[in-house]
C-alpha cells in the first residue's frame, strides 16, 4: 500500500479569514494567539463550514477492500480509480503477512494473529488463490474476452490507484472514523498514513486546526 500527498489549497489562516469574512476582517489584523483562539472556538462549538473551504489531495494505492472503506465517505469528496476496462492491472496484489481471528465482540472486526502455523497455512492459500486468478485473467484475455469482463474473476485483494480529493473537513470526517480501533487495520494504516503526511507538511500550514480536532476528541 501507497499513500502520497499531492497538493492542497488553504490552512489554518485561510480557516479563521472564513470565518471572520462576515465582519469584513483578516488573520492579518489578528495575532497568532487570537487566530488560535479562534479555531478552537469553531472546533468546540461545531461552527465546522470554514473547514470545508480547504481542500487535500492524495494519490492512493490500496486493495480493493480498503478502496471501498475509504469510498463510504462521500461529503466533500471527490474521487478518481483507476480502471480495469482501459488498463490490466491485475499483476499487483495485496498480500496480508499476518492473519487475523474473528473478533468475539464485533460482527465486522478482527482479533488476535493466527497462531504461525495456521498462519503459514493460510498465506500459502492465499498465494494460490491469487496465482489461479491471474492465470484465469490471462486466459480469458488470451481467448479475446474484453477487459471489463475478465476482470470479474479478479479477488478483492487487487490492488486499485485512485486519487482522493476532499475538504479539510471531510478528511478530519475521514479521520475520526477510520482511525478508531473498531476500523479494519490495513484501512486504519492507510488514513493514519494520510494523517502523518497532512502532519510533517512543510511550514504545516494546518497545524493548529488539526490540533484543535485532536483536543475536542480527549
Amino acid at each position: 500500500m501507497k499513500v502520497e500527498l499531492l497538493d492542497y489549497f488553504g490552512g489554518d489562516v485561510n480557516h479563521v479569514n472564513v470565518a471572520r469574512v462576515s465582519y469584513g476582517k483578516e488573520a492579518s489584523n489578528y495575532t497568532e494567539e487570537q487566530n488560535i483562539k479562534l479555531l478552537n472556538y469553531l472546533v468546540n462549538h461545531g461552527h465546522t463550514s470554514p473547514f470545508r473551504h480547504s481542500q487535500l489531495q492524495f494519490r492512493i494505492k490500496c486493495p480493493i477492500y480498503v478502496e471501498r472503506q475509504l469510498f463510504k465517505h462521500q461529503v466533500g469528496i471527490s474521487v478518481n480509480s483507476i480502471s480495469g476496462r482501459y488498463v490490466d492491472f491485475s499483476d499487483s496484489y495485496y498480500e496480508i503477512e499476518q492473519f487475523r481471528t474473528q473478533s468475539k465482540d464485533s460482527k465486522q472486526g478482527s482479533g488476535e494473529d493466527l497462531s504461525q502455523e495456521k498462519n503459514d497455512i493460510v498465506k500459502q492459500i492465499q498465494s494460490d488463490v491469487i496465482e489461479y486468478c491471474k492465470w484465469a485473467y490471462d486466459s480469458m484475455i488470451f481467448h479475446g474476452v474484453s477487459k471489463e469482463q475478465a476482470r470479474s474473476v479478479l479477488p478483492l485483494s487487487l490492488e486499485t490507484e485512485f486519487i482522493w480529493t476532499g475538504s479539510f473537513l471531510a478528511f478530519i470526517h475521514l479521520c475520526d472514523l477510520r482511525i478508531k480501533p473498531d476500523a479494519q487495520k490495513e484501512t486504519r494504516d492507510v488514513v493514519a498514513e494520510m494523517l502523518r503526511l497532512v502532519e510533517h507538511m512543510e511550514h504545516t500550514p494546518f497545524k493548529y486546526s488539526l490540533e484543535a480536532f485532536k483536543q475536542k476528541q480527549k
